[in-house]
């Protein structure tokens, strides 16, 4: 058949497919090496471009890609320059603008200073920076999705990696909505997912390490819920993470230190970094009130467990403990 012979429509899916192929090809490389400047800089090209550029100014409308990518490369440069703590407020400061902290001294000097198992909600993307930003140390390390030591590789060295699974789309939209969605299925094109057991043990690994940390008189972030504005039941990585402590011997006592992050959202952080008068005016009236992060009082990680070493009975402990001092 000759291509005058092929329907015109035929044609038109075949270029759409080709060029779709072509730019996820350039732009896996760059995200495989954590390349962030060369991740926009293709992007920014083929936003120019007439035909698949077009559907990603569409895209644009829903989700800023650009301004993310835009703001990743500051970002990274802040924190391989300045360090995470530092680069974390700077980012509040410039993007989120109005945010505050909430932490008694005893808790300042436990969360400063002491080793520590912080853990809480994850209602947005600024979760981990809200956190940095508070406590300002160096030795924190975070559980986080895989996915963000591609986008921002100085932030890796802070970061103890959790393989999940970008593909199961209706998960996400039931989360976060339709941009939630549109997030994960990006990521799953250029991402991947380890097969399962390869992810499991990649994931025990974090945890493990996380927990070895503490031990060594670190500091450690993990939020079982995941990443969602409501409440929903914890995953038993926290469990895991507190009965490795537990059955380790330490000369230092290990504190659990909970916290709660209030009048945040993604909703809020895409009106903060949107232009046009319908992001100024929720930044001016609908977000008026103070993002939050109240740390409540660190406890002896000994004396909530009560001496069980079971993960699942562990977390169970742990999420009563949380709820009795931060009520849904």
């Amino acid at each position: 058949m000759k291509a005058q012979d092929v329907p015109q429509g035929t044609r038109t899916i075949g270029r759409d497919e080709s060029e779709r192929t072509a730019f996820l090809a350039r732009m896996r490389p760059a995200y495989v090496a954590g390349d962030v400047e060369r991740l926009l800089a293709e992007y920014m090209e083929e936003l120019r471009q007439p035909r698949l550029g077009l559907a990603l100014r569409f895209l644009e409308r829903m989700y800023p890609v650009r301004s993310f990518l835009e703001i990743a490369v500051a970002f990274e440069k802040r924190i391989a320059a300045q360090g995470l703590a530092t680069a974390s407020a700077w980012l509040l400061d410039t993007y989120l603008r109005n945010w505050q902290c909430e932490m008694s001294e005893t808790a300042r000097h436990i969360l400063t200073a002491e080793p520590v198992l912080i853990y809480g909600n994850h209602p947005s993307l600024l979760t981990p920076f809200l956190v940095a930003a508070s406590i300002n140390r160096s030795d924190l390390r975070i559980i986080s999705t895989s996915y963000l030591h591609h986008l921002l590789p100085s932030y890796a060295v802070h970061s103890l990696p959790i393989e999940i699974r970008l593909g199961r789309w209706r998960d996400h939209y039931k989360r976060g909505g339709p941009r939630a969605a549109l997030v994960a299925k990006l990521l799953s094109l250029l991402h991947g997912t380890p097969p399962s057991e390869v992810a499991r043990a990649a994931n025990r690994r974090s945890l493990e390490i996380g927990a070895a940390h503490v031990l060594d008189r670190g500091s450690l972030l993990i939020a079982p819920e995941g990443g969602s504005a409501r409440r929903k039941a914890w995953h038993e990585g926290i469990g895991h993470i507190a009965a490795w402590m537990l059955k380790q011997p330490t000369g230092s006592a290990v504190h659990a230190a909970p916290y709660c992050e209030r009048h945040t959202s993604n909703r809020r952080v895409y009106a903060s970094i949107e232009t046009g008068p319908a992001a100024r005016m929720k930044r001016r009236f609908l977000y008026r009130i103070p993002s939050c992060i109240e740390f409540a009082e660190p406890v002896a990680l000994e004396a909530l467990t009560d001496g069980c070493t079971e993960p699942r009975e562990l977390t169970g402990r742990l999420r009563d403990h949380y709820d009795s001092l931060f009520p849904a």
